[in-house]
Protein backbone atom coordinates (compact mmCIF):
# COMPACT_ATOMS: atom_id res chain seq x y z
CA UNK A 1 0.00 0.00 0.00
CA UNK A 2 1.49 2.99 -1.20
CA UNK A 3 0.01 6.91 0.77
CA UNK A 4 1.84 9.91 0.60
CA UNK A 5 0.36 13.23 1.58
CA UNK A 6 1.12 16.43 -0.32
CA UNK A 7 0.36 20.17 0.37
CA UNK A 8 -2.93 21.32 -0.71
CA UNK A 9 -3.53 21.82 -4.63
CA UNK A 10 -0.79 20.05 -5.52
CA UNK A 11 -1.95 16.93 -7.14
CA UNK A 12 -4.09 16.36 -10.64
CA UNK A 13 -7.11 14.83 -11.63
CA UNK A 14 -8.81 14.23 -7.97
CA UNK A 15 -11.12 11.17 -7.64
CA UNK A 16 -12.10 11.41 -3.75
CA UNK A 17 -13.02 14.55 -1.24
CA UNK A 18 -12.27 13.91 2.21
CA UNK A 19 -13.88 16.13 5.69
CA UNK A 20 -11.87 15.77 8.78
CA UNK A 21 -14.91 17.37 10.96
CA UNK A 22 -15.42 18.94 14.13
CA UNK A 23 -18.41 19.81 16.21
CA UNK A 24 -18.52 21.55 19.76
CA UNK A 25 -14.96 20.85 19.58
CA UNK A 26 -15.26 17.01 19.16
CA UNK A 27 -13.93 15.14 15.97
CA UNK A 28 -17.56 14.39 13.97
CA UNK A 29 -17.48 10.69 12.48
CA UNK A 30 -19.92 8.49 10.82
CA UNK A 31 -21.13 5.12 10.82
CA UNK A 32 -21.91 3.19 7.27
CA UNK A 33 -25.26 1.20 7.86
CA UNK A 34 -23.21 -1.87 7.13
CA UNK A 35 -20.17 -1.60 8.56
CA UNK A 36 -19.49 -1.55 12.61
CA UNK A 37 -16.10 1.21 12.02
CA UNK A 38 -15.94 4.71 12.13
CA UNK A 39 -15.37 6.62 9.30
CA UNK A 40 -14.83 10.40 8.44
CA UNK A 41 -16.97 11.72 5.20
CA UNK A 42 -15.48 11.27 2.33
CA UNK A 43 -16.56 10.13 -1.03
CA UNK A 44 -16.18 10.53 -5.17
CA UNK A 45 -16.19 13.35 -6.84
CA UNK A 46 -19.14 13.47 -9.36
CA UNK A 47 -18.82 14.26 -13.21
CA UNK A 48 -18.75 18.06 -13.23
CA UNK A 49 -18.13 18.76 -9.77
CA UNK A 50 -14.95 20.34 -8.08
CA UNK A 51 -13.21 18.62 -5.11
CA UNK A 52 -14.83 21.46 -2.53
CA UNK A 53 -18.51 20.65 -3.95
CA UNK A 54 -18.11 17.32 -3.21
CA UNK A 55 -16.67 17.55 0.17
CA UNK A 56 -19.35 19.91 1.06
CA UNK A 57 -22.02 17.39 0.12
CA UNK A 58 -20.31 14.57 1.35
CA UNK A 59 -20.47 16.23 4.90
CA UNK A 60 -24.09 16.86 4.44
CA UNK A 61 -24.93 13.61 3.32
CA UNK A 62 -23.04 11.56 5.69
CA UNK A 63 -23.59 13.76 8.78
CA UNK A 64 -26.47 16.33 8.33
CA UNK A 65 -24.38 18.93 8.62
CA UNK A 66 -26.06 22.23 7.72
CA UNK A 67 -23.92 24.97 8.53
CA UNK A 68 -19.90 24.75 8.37
CA UNK A 69 -16.69 26.59 7.66
CA UNK A 70 -14.57 24.40 5.70
CA UNK A 71 -10.86 25.23 4.52
CA UNK A 72 -8.38 23.10 2.96
CA UNK A 73 -6.16 20.86 4.81
CA UNK A 74 -3.68 18.67 2.17
CA UNK A 75 -3.53 16.38 -0.73
CA UNK A 76 -2.91 12.47 -1.23
CA UNK A 77 -1.85 9.69 -2.99
CA UNK A 78 -2.78 6.19 -3.08
CA UNK A 79 -2.32 3.10 -4.42
CA UNK A 80 -3.30 -0.35 -2.66
CA UNK A 81 -6.53 -1.90 -1.87
CA UNK A 82 -8.62 -1.21 1.15
CA UNK A 83 -11.68 -3.03 2.54
CA UNK A 84 -11.52 -5.27 -0.53
CA UNK A 85 -11.30 -2.12 -3.44
CA UNK A 86 -8.37 -1.07 -4.96
CA UNK A 87 -7.40 2.91 -4.70
CA UNK A 88 -5.10 4.68 -7.58
CA UNK A 89 -5.03 8.29 -7.63
CA UNK A 90 -5.20 11.34 -5.73
CA UNK A 91 -7.43 13.35 -3.05
CA UNK A 92 -8.13 16.53 -1.51
CA UNK A 93 -8.70 16.69 2.30
CA UNK A 94 -10.93 19.58 3.88
CA UNK A 95 -11.23 20.45 7.70
CA UNK A 96 -14.46 21.59 8.68
CA UNK A 97 -16.33 23.48 11.11
CA UNK A 98 -19.66 22.40 11.53
CA UNK A 99 -22.00 24.74 13.59
CA UNK A 100 -25.60 23.17 13.01
CA UNK A 101 -26.08 19.35 12.98
CA UNK A 102 -29.10 18.19 11.23
CA UNK A 103 -30.48 14.65 10.69
CA UNK A 104 -28.50 12.36 8.67
CA UNK A 105 -30.59 12.55 5.29
CA UNK A 106 -32.70 9.28 4.97
CA UNK A 107 -31.47 8.27 1.43
CA UNK A 108 -27.88 8.43 3.45
CA UNK A 109 -25.67 5.16 3.54
CA UNK A 110 -24.65 6.20 7.01
CA UNK A 111 -26.16 4.59 10.13
CA UNK A 112 -25.19 7.32 12.55
CA UNK A 113 -22.87 10.27 14.03
CA UNK A 114 -20.37 9.88 16.55
CA UNK A 115 -18.40 12.77 18.37
CA UNK A 116 -15.31 11.57 20.12
CA UNK A 117 -12.46 13.56 21.81
CA UNK A 118 -9.81 11.45 20.27
CA UNK A 119 -9.51 9.42 16.79
CA UNK A 120 -11.34 6.09 17.70
CA UNK A 121 -9.59 2.94 17.16
CA UNK A 122 -11.94 1.09 15.12
CA UNK A 123 -11.79 3.06 11.45
CA UNK A 124 -12.31 1.72 8.26
CA UNK A 125 -9.94 4.15 6.73
CA UNK A 126 -6.45 3.95 8.99
CA UNK A 127 -4.17 5.19 5.98
CA UNK A 128 -5.91 8.97 6.78
CA UNK A 129 -4.46 8.78 10.58
CA UNK A 130 -1.49 11.19 9.62
CA UNK A 131 -3.94 13.83 8.24
CA UNK A 132 -5.51 14.06 11.76
CA UNK A 133 -2.50 15.42 12.87
CA UNK A 134 -2.64 18.47 10.36
CA UNK A 135 -6.33 18.71 11.49
CA UNK A 136 -4.94 18.47 14.76
CA UNK A 137 -2.93 22.03 14.52
CA UNK A 138 -6.35 23.33 12.53
CA UNK A 139 -8.22 22.14 15.85
CA UNK A 140 -5.93 24.27 18.05
CA UNK A 141 -5.93 27.33 16.22
CA UNK A 142 -10.17 27.01 16.12
CA UNK A 143 -10.02 26.89 19.85
CA UNK A 144 -7.74 29.73 20.22
CA UNK A 145 -9.93 31.55 17.93
CA UNK A 146 -13.02 30.72 20.78
CA UNK A 147 -11.43 31.82 23.27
Amino acid sequence: MKFEIFPFNTREHYFSADVIALYQGQWLFCMHKNRATWEHPSGWIEEGETPLEAAKRELYEETGAVSFDMEPLCDYFIDGELNGYHYCGSGQVYFAVVHTLGEIPPDSEMGKVGLFDSLPQELTYPILRDCFDIAVQKKRSAQEENT
